[in-house]
């Protein structure tokens, strides 16, 4: 059975919009509605805040190391690489084993 998906139009100005932009792309949300669709789920929780803040900048910087890796590999060497996700994933699991229960 398909998922059914709601759609819905929101007004507000450009300047806003941009900075919502922002804030989804600091976070590493792909896309506003991502970004807004969080916000509005966890709005006022705020406990886990810190927490992905922090994994969205280790997403941001395995991103930037994995660009490296497949351009010019001058700054790091593949075991920093392995290193960076390794602690990467140790904080991911973390994360999922203290919301799993």
């Amino acid at each position: 059975m398909p998922v059914k998906t709601i759609s819905y139009s929101i007004r507000q100005a450009p300047e806003v919009a941009a900075r919502i932009d922002d804030m989804a792309k600091m976070n590493g949300f792909a896309t506003r509605a991502k970004f807004m669709s969080h916000a509005a789920l966890t709005y006022g929780g705020g406990k886990d805040e810190a927490i992905v803040a922090e994994l969205s900048r280790i997403s941001y910087a395995l991103h930037q190391i994995d660009r490296a890796a497949t351009g010019r590999l001058h700054l790091l060497k593949p075991h920093d690489i392995d290193e960076i996700g390794r602690r990467a994933k140790a904080a991911l699991n973390s994360v999922i084993v203290r919301n799993a229960g």
